[in-house]
This record gives structure tokens, C-alpha cells and sequence, in this order.
């Protein structure tokens, strides 16, 4: 490696961390066994929470001001553009998966949650901080966004079009789950501006479906994706998991052949998350299911998924998403994943604004009690540290799978390429990243074991830098994370 070229020696006041905690094991398959556990790639944010008296007055001072564009580079296709998510949190019954369900959907409740979250865009449409900057993606989740009717997914999606600043291009994505986006809703949507959308098919075999709560048939979610594809106005993303109880590898196989013949234009791979306290936690512990699957199993389910995706034609955009056609951009995961700018609307959706990040209160009864009174309720805010632009350009490097380590700033840390080097040195020897030059591209283990790497990076920014360590999201996490589904990006 030549990253010896780029930084001068460690400051004599500066001990080098131990990297001994984050190597990988050499030896072994890297795909199977690289780290005894697989962690979970979550947006940190250092920097110091906000009192919650204070937010209010903060809150209003930040829209008055027009934010300046980010100076540090983006690994995004428009880094002067900002990302924008919406929170639907309805769900029609619970996946035993998920540990996300917040609440049942009611047709009346949904229809005052529309009129409350149109209210609160309306409410900001024109201040400074919004107006400021092009929105290029925008994203419709939750839950259960097509649990609402076909009235209120437009009105909602004409809302954003009209009364905010989105630029000519902008990526409109909207979730989606097969058993109640009717005809009605799906035309509902495209007349409205959606040119994305994702569907949780997670399999496609019936038995494994229905294991986990979920309604459709085998042939039941093959119709409805081709019915999304012959109407062929807006790029259609099918989301698929491994991992889940009884999805062999032969289930797991069945599942990307029919996923390819479909032709959508993108699909995403996520191995299967165990979360404690969730339906499919508590069954297994029961005895109902069978063990979890090992970090083998998900090793050896990604590199089929991976082999097959690549043998088939797929172009690899990101570490869990593969798209093939020229319109499928996946930009809004890309500009989270590099810490981009997010406006966010609705109960539980959390957002970026400067270095204030922030959560929109994800209790449903507070948000519209505070709503109701004109007032934005915004549960928590973090002001962010000197060290996040580094965490936000070594994720987003990494997602991509490719970092360069000469682009990389530090804070007070000019040399922070040499005291990586012996940690990146043992990764190429243990096969998880070659380097070429200063920079490191991710084997396919490397894309598996993506997670541990973005923390062990984090960990040692930390510690070079004496920062305090950073903390976990304090919302819902943006759909790059897949968490509300119980995913692992």
C-alpha cells in the first residue's frame, strides 16, 4: 500500500490505537467467518443531545436560516441536494420479523394522520432552511405507506410535489406490501409523482410467507409485480431476505430465479435480523421455529445471492442493492448512507438539517396532540461533532465499496491513512478488501461484513481523536438501514 506517501509519522503526543480488536480471522472462508459476530451498520452520530427545553427555539432559529452547501465531498450523484423521508406508521398486521410495528391501521385515524402530516409540510414549505436547497429523493415509508387509501397517497405526494422544492429529476420512492396496494392505489400514486417503488416480497415461496405473516400467495405476488411492470411508469425494487425460518438454500435459489425473471429494475438482498422482543424472536425461543440462522448460513446465502445477481446481468449500486435498468438510482439510500441533508415529516421519521440531527416524536397519540396545536413535536435532537463528515465519508465509501483512504479528513488528525494501514494491511490478508494504491475495494466478504467495518472504523476515529463515542440513531432509522423490517443492510 502507498498510504505511507500520504501522512507524515503518528504525533509523538498520540499513542496508535490497538487494532488487534478488529482484525479478522485469516485462514477460513472470510465469507463464513471472518468476525464471530456480524454488527449492525447504523447512522452514528457523535456530538452532544440537545436539553429539551431548548429544541423548540432551536428548532425555529435553524429554518429561518438558509444552510450553506456541504464542503465535504458526498458520495452521492448531487451533493448540493438533500434527501426528504415521510413516516406512515400504520401497519396492517404485524410481521413476525419486524420490530418496528408501532400501530394498527385505522381508515379514520389514517385519514386525520394525512390531514396532520400535509399540515406540518405546509407548515415549513417556505421557511429559509427548506427553500434553500433542491430536494433529489424523497422517500415514503414506514410501516405500511400503501395501507393508506388511494385519496390520501395523493394528496400526500401532490403535497410534496407542489409545495416543495424538488428538483426536475427527483427520485419519489414509496414502500409497499402486495396485500393491499390495489390497482387504485398504485395509479393513485404514479398520477401523483411516485417514479419508485418498493415492494417487501422478502420471499417468495408460500410456506415461508406465511410463517411470517404474510397474506399472499406465491402466485398472488407474482401477479402483482407484473402487473406494476406492464404499467412500466416508474422503477419497480423488490426487497428480499434471507435467512428466514424454513428458506433453504434451494427456497433461497428459487427465489432470486424468479425475482430475475420478473425483471425489475432493482432488488435488494438483506440477511435476516433476530430482533429481541419480536414475534419471530419470542416463537423461536418457544420452540415454534427453528434456530436462527448462523453467520454461515447468511455468508454462504449473500455470496449465492451476490453470484447469481452478477452471473445474471445485475450491477452492483450498493452493498445489499443490485439495480439493471439505467433509471433505477437507488439515491435515496446512497445520499443517507453519505450523510446528506433530510427533511422529515411524520411520527417517528427522523432527519438532518446542518449538524442538527433530529427525531419527529415516534409516539402516534404526541404527534398529533402536538400537531393539533401547531407545533412540530420533535422528540430529541443531537448537534453533531467535528468527526462526523469523516463517519459519514467512510460509510458511504464502504456502502459503495470502494474508500479512498487519501480523501479521508480527520479533524486534528492529519495522519489518520497510516495509523488505518496495519488495520486495512489485515483485512487484504484475511481477504475482506484489496487495496489499489490508497484504495480499498471491498471483496465480496467485505460487502457482507460491512457493518463490522464502518464500526471499527468509528471506534478508532474515536479513540485517535479522544472524541466522545458516537450514539445510536434516535429515530426510526432511514430505509438504507432496513430496520424497520427487521433487515441488515
Amino acid at each position: 500500500m502507498r498510504l505511507a506517501r500520504i501522512h507524515s509519522g503518528i504525533p509523538s503526543r498520540m499513542q496508535p490505537p490497538d487494532l488487534v480488536p478488529y482484525f479478522a480471522r485469516i485462514g477460513g472462508d472470510p465469507l463464513r467467518d471472518a468476525f464471530a459476530t456480524r454488527r449492525a451498520a447504523m447512522p452514528w452520530r457523535g456530538g452532544r443531545s440537545l436539553a429539551e427545553d431548548d429544541i423548540p427555539a432551536f428548532w425555529n432559529t435553524l429554518l429561518q436560516n438558509a444552510s450553506s452547501v456541504p464542503q465535504y465531498p458526498l458520495h452521492v450523484e448531487n451533493p448540493r441536494g438533500r434527501a426528504l423521508y415521510l413516516h406512515v406508521p400504520f401497519c396492517a398486521n404485524h410481521c413476525l420479523f419486524c420490530g418496528f410495528y408501532r400501530n394498527a391501521y385505522t381508515a379514520d385515524q389514517a385519514e386525520r394522520y394525512v390531514d396532520l402530516l400535509v399540515a406540518e409540510i405546509e407548515g415549513e414549505a417556505e421557511k429559509p432552511a427548506v427553500r434553500s436547497r433542491p430536494i433529489t429523493a424523497v422517500y415514503l415509508g414506514g410501516g405500511t405507506p400503501s395501507a393508506l387509501s388511494a385519496t390520501d397517497l395523493s394528496r400526500l405526494l401532490t403535497t410534496v410535489r407542489h409545495r416543495l422544492p424538488l428538483a426536475p429529476d427527483c427520485e419519489i420512492t414509496i414502500e409497499g406490501r402486495i396485500i393491499h396496494f390495489d390497482p387504485e392505489k398504485i395509479d393513485a400514486c404514479l398520477d401523483a409523482g411516485a417514479n419508485r417503488i418498493s415492494i417487501g416480497v422478502q420471499s417468495f415461496d408460500t410456506a415461508v410467507r406465511t410463517r411470517q405473516g404474510r397474506r399472499a400467495t406465491k402466485s398472488q405476488v407474482i401477479r402483482f409485480l407484473e402487473n406494476i411492470r406492464r404499467r412500466d411508469r416508474a422503477a419497480l425494487v423488490v426487497d428480499l431476505i434471507f435467512g428466514l425460518p424454513g428458506q433453504t438454500g434451494e427456497i433461497w435459489r428459487e427465489d432470486l430465479r424468479i425475482c430475475d425473471a420478473l425483471d425489475p429494475d432493482g432488488v435488494d438482498l438483506y440477511g435476516i435480523n433476530i430482533i429481541p422482543g419480536t414475534p419471530l424472536h419470542k416463537a423461536m425461543e418457544g420452540g415454534k421455529f427453528p434456530a436462527a440462522p448462523t453467520l454461515t448460513d447468511l455468508g454462504e446465502m449473500y455470496r449465492a445471492g451476490s453470484d447469481f445477481l452478477t452471473s445474471h446481468g445485475w450491477r452492483q449500486i450498493s452493498n445489499s442493492h443490485w439495480g439493471r435498468s439505467a433509471r433505477e438510482r437507488n439515491r435515496y439510500n446512497l445520499m443517507i448512507k453519505a450523510g446528506a441533508e433530510c427533511l422529515a415529516y411524520g411520527s417517528g421519521a427522523g432527519g438532518l438539517l446542518g449538524r442538527a440531527s433530529y427525531a419527529v416524536d415516534g409516539n402516534l397519540a404526541a404527534y398529533m396532540a402536538g400537531m393539533s396545536d401547531g407545533q412540530k413535536p420533535i422528540g430529541s435532537m443531537r448537534i453533531g461533532d467535528d468527526l462526523q463528515p469523516a463517519r459519514d465519508y467512510i460509510a458511504a465509501g464502504l456502502e459503495t465499496g470502494m474508500l479512498d483512504i487519501a480523501g479521508l479528513s480527520v479533524p486534528g488528525t492529519p495522519d489518520a491513512g497510516k495509523v488505518l494501514a496495519p488495520l486495512l494491511s489485515q483485512w487484504q490478508a484475511a481477504g475482506i478488501l484489496t487495496m489499489t494504491g490508497d484504495t480499498a475495494r471491498l471483496t465480496t466478504a467485505g460487502r457482507f461484513w460491512y457493518g463490522n467495518l464502518v464500526n471499527a472504523f468509528n471506534d478508532i476515529l474515536v479513540k485517535i481523536t479522544g472524541a466522545p463515542p458516537s450514539a445510536f440513531p434516535m429515530h426510526r432509522p432511514s430505509p438504507a438501514y432496513q430496520s424497520n423490517s427487521g433487515r441488515l443492510s
